[in-house]
C-alpha cells in the first residue's frame, strides 16, 4: 500500500531536488537570488538609509554582539578585517556605534551599538525582511536557503589568519 499523495505538489521540490542532485547548480541559482536579493535591499532600503551593505552587516552584527571586538564582527559577517574597521568608522561617525577600550587590555576596542544604532539596525532589518518576502514570497524556499546559507561556509582567503588564533 503506498502513502496517498497529496493534491498540492511541494513548490520546493525543484529546490530540493537540485540541492541532492546537481548542488552546483543549487549553489548557482542561490547566488544569482542573493545578487537580485541584494540589489533590491541596496536600492530601496540602504542607499535611501545612507548605508552601505558592509555597514548594515556591521550594525547588525554590533547589535548581535554587544562588547564584540573587530576579528569578532569580522568573522561574523565574512568582511575582511580592513572592510570591517572602515564600516565601523563610517557608523561610528553616525552616532550608531561606539567604541570604547576595555580597562584590561588597552589595544583592544570594544564595540557596541548606540541607541539609534538599535533602533536603525531594527528599522533597516524590517524593511529587508519586507522585501525578502515580496522577492521570495514562499516561507518554505526561504527556510531552504537559509538552510544552505549556514551549511556553506566560506574558504579562508590567501593571508587571513584563521585557525592561527587571530
Amino acid at each position: 500500500m503506498t502513502a496517498p499523495q497529496s493534491a498540492t505538489p511541494d513548490p520546493n521540490q525543484p529546490v530540493l531536488a537540485a540541492l541532492s542532485s546537481a548542488p552546483a547548480a543549487a549553489v548557482l541559482a542561490a547566488a544569482r537570488m542573493a545578487s537580485h536579493l541584494r540589489g533590491e535591499v541596496e536600492r530601496q532600503v540602504l542607499e535611501p538609509a545612507g548605508v552601505s551593505w558592509s555597514a548594515f552587516a556591521v550594525l547588525t552584527a554590533v547589535v548581535d554582539l554587544p562588547g564584540a571586538r573587530i576579528h569578532a564582527v569580522a568573522a561574523a559577517t565574512g568582511m575582511p578585517h580592513g572592510t570591517a574597521w572602515s564600516a565601523v568608522s563610517r557608523l561610528e561617525r553616525l552616532g550608531l556605534i561606539s567604541r570604547s577600550t576595555p580597562r584590561d587590555d588597552h589595544r583592544q576596542v570594544d564595540l557596541a551599538a548606540t541607541g539609534p544604532g538599535r533602533q536603525t539596525a531594527e528599522r533597516l532589518r524590517t524593511a529587508v525582511a519586507t522585501i525578502e518576502r515580496q522577492l521570495i514570497p514562499d516561507q518554505r524556499t526561504r527556510q531552504v536557503l537559509l538552510a544552505v546559507a549556514e551549511r556553506v561556509r566560506p574558504y579562508p582567503r590567501r593571508g587571513d589568519r584563521q585557525g592561527r588564533g587571530a
